[in-house]
């Protein structure tokens, strides 16, 4: 199994930018890994949606054959528990798929996946997404983290 993590733009803060890099890191301990971003497009678009309609093709040539998965306000919402399980019934690669402010105009994901119903900036929502990808691993390989 591979994972990747696709997002559109660059992460700006720079304590997001740590924590992502180190959880990079900590899942690459477990699984071949790797982060893609993708060009976010100008906020002086003034036609939101050609603007999610550029970054989600953007993001779909990038995707692999195999499972992906988008982060939705509306997608399921999983126990930590219950995301290692659905993580170690999936077989073959998964491209994890966060999109732009503007979000995303995608329906042919392998799972829709909600952190619940609370807004999240989006520079936020990688580091939680990465924190609960290194968690998942742990609790498939009985690493103490999970406690």
């Amino acid at each position: 199994m591979k994972i990747r993590v696709l997002w559109v733009g660059k992460t700006k803060k720079l304590y997001f930018r740590s924590a992502i890099e180190d959880y990079a890191a900590r899942i690459a301990k477990f699984v071949p890994f790797e982060i893609v971003e993708t060009r976010e497009e100008s906020m002086a678009d003034d036609q939101q949606g050609r603007r999610i309609r550029n970054e989600s093709r953007r993001l779909a040539a990038r995707k692999r054959a195999g499972t992906s998965v988008i982060l939705d306000s509306k997608g399921k919402m999983m126990s930590s528990e219950e995301f290692a399980q659905w993580l170690e019934r999936t077989t073959g690669d998964i491209d994890f798929i966060v999109g732009g402010a503007a979000g995303l105009d995608s329906d042919d994901a392998s799972l829709k996946l909600s952190f619940g119903r609370m807004t999240l900036p989006h520079e936020l929502a990688r580091v939680v997404l990465l924190e609960q990808i290194f968690r998942a691993l742990t609790i498939l390989h009985r690493f103490p983290y999970h406690k």
